[in-house]
């Protein structure tokens, strides 16, 4: 059952990718129709109107396959050696800072969001 369930949820999650699509293309927004479907859960999960509990077996499945996913853009990169050669010290310090920064916001709100389940 538990296949069947995260079906349903990556169903859940695609529907939400396809009407932010379609706003983008409606309003002709600049914003990518997948960021506005990502904006569109966080606000469904953040007013309590769908639960996370929705989604939990659907996006853990997309988690695990999620290295897959990656693998051929990563080798796509290849064919821009000469562009990673003269900008990649930039891209590369760009790519550290960001990091460290999605860190620490990260910890931080994990933080935060202990400590005030805590109090609870």
């Amino acid at each position: 059952m538990q296949t069947g369930k995260a079906v349903l949820q990556i169903g859940l999650l695609s529907l939400l990718y396809l009407l932010g699509a379609w706003l983008q293309q409606y309003w002709k927004l600049s914003v990518p129709g997948s960021l506005i479907g990502m904006l569109l859960l966080l606000g469904l999960l953040a007013t309590g109107i769908v639960p996370v509990r929705w989604f939990e077996a659907g996006g853990e499945r997309l988690l695990t396959l999620m290295p897959l996913l990656l693998v051929p853009s990563m080798a796509g990169l290849m064919e821009y050696g000469p562009f990673l050669l003269k900008k990649g010290g930039g891209l590369l310090l760009t790519a550290v800072i960001s990091t460290l920064l999605i860190i620490i916001v990260a910890g931080h709100t994990g933080q935060y969001l202990a400590k005030r389940r805590e109090r609870k």
